[in-house]
């Protein structure tokens, strides 16, 4: 027998083995949402394409843990890893649960379904002058997922730093279930008895959710947590549901995470956590890369990150058994180089919202016997305390105009962000608030119609607070010139030029027309408004991009305006542009935008052309563009008036190409 034919039957028989395997799966799922397996690697970058694949749970050396639904475990078996199914955390104990809220408040059982919403329902009604309860949305099953809103104002919106924690979003992890309820309960009975505790009410807005994931978590029935499972009721992890920085937006989000992203947007939250549990330690970012080989991307504030995961973790240390939580970097880790994970939210979090957030494991035990939970609490009460305490801490302050009139600004730590680190103001209160390691830094505060404004020496030290408000001035300053050039460069127009000498000169704007052959020229059209320097006899260089302009003959100048409102014309200067030769599309300026915006693509061929918006959540909010479109170069207004602030994604589709960007409204 030649070598093809022994490959060949060993080709069959190895898709006879992947066949068998899925018709027994088959009849595993048909009980079963999900299944919990093991199985070894060989390295490192075998894992990065598995977490595609699966939902890896755990990497312990060269053991993998994981969760799959079956389509998910269909694809693993095509790998021919050797795996070992095991127990489903969520049956290897039979918990006690409880009714009574008597026997609730004892904080060593479980609640039923029903006893949760009346606990939450109890709170609210109890104490009504600092909590809140906020029914964000149902779940597949029609389940509620429920915060907490706990303040000293809490009908008000105030100029205080939002903070959150919320737990419980794989449903059999349970253990921070049932403590992010003690925590509630804490924090309300101990208002204006605990110095500490009135302190952070007083000064923050805290939300908690106890359970993200109230469909896995009460899977064998509103009365048990028996038989709770990772998944929600449609058999997707939420936490490789959210948005991705590499991949952008699930297509399969899920009710669940779309009231999240909802209570998120609607809200400007500077700090949170998430709870877990499967094993112990505070997981930073950033999830989707690895802060080692072969990446080396992390995040900005990783030495601040860093300080506030060890002080989490060495306090909750101090007040647990040597063993409890001391794994990885003592008790530490960088997610990424934990393992990759892509849709979690962490990462959508830090690098959509501009927001703070990590992952906290809180129990090796997923599903934790009851009897065990008062001992954890004891564990982890005062970290609970120390992390929210972490915004009241760096730089914060109120961001408005010369009349006091708040503004959505976006703060700016130069030499310092990148990848989405900086912050923006609240937009009902101007109030900002960033968490950074100690040092001397330069800040940039900047909101669309005002100067931006540059502070340089702010110093910050640990526990404690910098206030810096800032008044931003509107913006009526351009600039004069002396020469002026167009150079084309790929499908743009540069324009440059220089002043030598500017006297009362607030600045350029610049202007473009297209020139015809029978001289019916089109209207002026303004560009863009260019700041200047006022008065002063230094030379200034300046430059402007007019991106991807229509094949033609055009004109550019410059409109010079003066403080005193009078204005004078530069030099023209005149340019013809080629067709395009590929598809391109732009990102949207100015980004971010209000009301308006202009999205501007290039296709290389007649084509039938759709350019739709969608928001956030996936729905599309808007249709551009939906016909045949000549070669050329488009630019598309779009006026968002009628939309709420938040993330927007536009997506440009003709034939196989499809190219989507992301925008940001902020009103």
């Amino acid at each position: 027998m030649n070598r093809i034919s022994i490959l060949i039957i060993i080709s069959i028989l190895f898709n006879v083995i992947i066949i068998q395997a899925q018709q027994l799966n088959s009849e595993y799922f048909k009980e079963n949402i999900e299944v919990y397996f093991k199985f070894e690697v060989n390295s490192p970058d075998q894992i990065r394409e598995l977490t595609n694949i699966i939902s890896i749970d755990n990497v312990d050396g060269s053991t993998v843990y994981a969760y799959a639904n079956e389509t998910e475990f269909n694809n693993f078996l095509k790998l021919n890893i050797g795996y070992e199914i095991l127990p489903a955390p969520g049956k290897l104990i039979v918990p006690e649960m409880s009714s009574s809220p008597r026997e609730i408040s004892d904080w060593d059982v479980y609640p039923t379904y029903d006893a949760y919403v009346q606990m939450m329902n109890d709170f609210a009604a109890n104490y009504p002058s600092i909590c809140m309860l906020v029914n964000a949305g149902v779940t597949v099953q029609g389940r509620s997922i429920l915060f907490l809103k706990i303040s000293d104002n809490v009908n008000v919106r105030e100029a205080e730093p939002q903070f959150m924690y919320t737990s419980t979003m794989h449903g059999d992890e349970t253990t921070g279930f049932v403590l992010m309820l003690r925590l509630i309960d804490s924090l309300l009975t101990s208002y204006g008895t605990d110095t500490r505790i009135t302190n952070l009410i007083d000064n923050t807005e805290i939300w908690i959710n106890p359970d993200a994931n109230p469909d896995g978590t009460y899977h064998g029935g509103n009365n048990t947590v028996y038989g709770a499972i990772r998944y929600n009721a449609n058999g997707y992890d939420l936490n490789r549901n959210f948005p991705d920085p590499e991949y952008g937006v699930n297509p399969n989000e899920q009710p669940e995470t779309s009231v999240f992203r909802s209570i998120a947007e609607q809200n400007n939250f500077v700090l949170c956590a998430n709870f877990h549990g499967g094993t112990e330690v505070v997981n930073y970012p950033w999830d989707t890369w690895t802060n080692g080989y072969p990446d080396y991307i992390s995040h900005p504030d990783e030495a601040w990150y860093v300080f506030i995961s060890h002080l989490f973790a060495d306090t909750a240390q101090q007040y647990s058994p040597s063993n409890y939580m001391n794994g990885f970097d003592d008790g530490i880790t960088n997610g990424g180089d934990w393992y990759i994970v892509h849709g979690g939210r962490q990462d959508y979090m830090n690098y959509f919202m501009n927001s703070r957030e990590v992952t906290i494991e809180i129990s090796d035990t997923k599903l934790l016997p009851a009897t065990q939970l008062p001992a954890h609490w004891n564990y982890l009460r005062r970290s609970f305390l120390d992390y929210i305490e972490n915004i009241l801490y760096g730089v914060r302050g109120i961001v408005t105009d010369t009349s006091g009139t708040p503004l959505k600004a976006k703060v700016v730590v130069l030499s310092h962000d990148e990848m989405n680190s900086e912050i923006f103001t609240d937009s009902i209160n101007g109030n900002y608030h960033r968490m950074i390691a100690p040092g001397n830094y330069t800040f940039e505060f900047s909101s669309e119609g005002y100067i931006t404004q540059t502070v340089n020496n702010v110093l910050v030290s640990n526990f404690n607070e910098t206030i810096l408000d800032v008044q931003l001035i509107p913006n009526t300053i351009p600039v004069e010139m002396t020469s002026f050039t167009a150079n084309i460069l790929n499908n743009n127009v540069l324009l440059e030029w220089e002043t030598s000498t500017e006297n009362n000169n607030l600045g350029f704007e610049v202007q473009r027309r297209r020139l015809s052959d029978d001289g019916q020229n089109s209207e002026w059209i303004r560009l863009d408004f260019l700041k200047g320097y006022g008065t002063t006899t230094e030379t200034h260089n300046y430059s402007f991009t007019d991106i991807c302009v229509k094949p033609g003959y055009y004109s550019y100048r410059l409109k010079q305006i003066d403080f005193d409102g009078s204005f004078k014309y530069s030099k023209e200067t005149e340019v013809e542009m080629d067709s395009p030769d590929q598809f391109i599309l732009n990102q949207n300026y100015p980004n971010p935008f209000n009301p308006s915006t202009k999205i501007i693509f290039q296709i290389p061929q007649k084509r039938l052309v759709t350019l739709l918006v969608f928001d956030v959540l996936g729905n599309e909010v808007a249709t551009l563009v939906n016909e045949e479109k000549p070669i050329g170069y488009y630019e598309i207004d779009f006026n968002a008036s009628s939309l709420p602030s938040g993330i927007y994604f536009y997506s440009l589709s003709s034939g196989n190409y499809l190219s989507t960007k992301k925008m940001i409204l902020l009103k």
